[in-house]
């Protein structure tokens, strides 16, 4: 019997994000944590390069090991939309999810009357006039990645990012600009995400209204999910403060235990 935890990153990001959080996992349960497609050296898609999560999904797929008997599926931001779609898929053999603030935007958008004024207020703020957050004329640009940038963490941040980090982040930008577009049009309905397995929904504190009313949107129809509110945490808490976080997993994995 062999069980495999998989931990899928979030946007601009990378497996390095997973290391501190890889504690007290179940005896018998083996870690992976993949680069997504577009990450690698050499992986980079080119500007104009058509991508969609199932093939974020088939490129993940391939990289369970053969005999795998059991799947605990991790992941943050886009890696919990791409968590939510595997766990769709026919044939795996899912036995429990984490997830820190999956983003379902195209479900959250498909319905506007849920939404709160405040809520509709940040994903005004994320997509602007005319969906131009979705422009393939701009996406993946300078401009484009500081706004995205911007957005989940504060005004200013990419401003203040150090050079090298930018030169790191803009050859990812068209990659970032697909994830992107991905959570935007591709998801399902919420009640599409219905799983019957123990499920963790965390959020931080301080999240986006948008971003915490999919956790919860995801837990409506989820009755059985555990929802884990991080204190003191943002959307970015699981990759700027992991020791906040990590007793949401740890828990998870007691859960999952019993």
């Amino acid at each position: 019997m062999s069980e495999v935890a998989l931990f899928i990153h979030s946007t601009a990001t990378g497996p390095f994000m997973w290391r501190p959080l890889l504690a007290d996992l179940p005896e018998g349960v083996t870690p992976l944590t993949p680069v997504n497609r577009g990450y690698a050296p050499g992986d980079a898609l080119s500007v104009g390069q058509a991508f969609s999560v199932q093939d974020e999904v088939a490129h993940l797929k391939a990289l369970i090991p053969p005999g795998t008997t059991g799947l605990h599926l991790g992941g943050h931001s886009y890696g919990g939309f791409v968590a939510l779609t595997l766990a769709k898929e026919a044939g795996l053999p899912v036995r429990s999810m984490w997830l820190y603030e999956p983003v379902l935007f195209g479900a959250l958008r498909a319905e506007p009357e849920r939404m709160s004024a405040d809520v509709a207020a940040h994903v005004e703020a994320l997509y602007g006039a005319a969906n131009s957050m979705l422009d393939e004329q701009t996406g993946g640009s300078e401009a484009w990645i500081e706004r995205f940038i911007d957005y989940w963490n504060q005004p200013g941040m990419w401003a203040s990012m150090p050079d090298k980090a930018k030169a790191m982040t803009r050859p990812l930008g068209w990659k970032m600009f697909r994830e992107v577009c991905s959570v935007s049009t591709e998801p399902q309905a919420f009640e599409h995400y219905q799983l019957p397995v123990p499920l963790t929904l965390a959020y931080g504190e301080h999240t986006t209204p948008a971003a915490k009313a999919m956790v919860m949107r995801l837990a409506e129809v989820n009755p059985h999910a555990k929802v884990d509110e991080v204190p003191g945490v943002g959307h970015m808490g699981v990759v700027g403060a992991p020791g906040v976080v990590l007793p949401s997993l740890k828990a998870h994995w007691a859960r999952v235990g019993a």
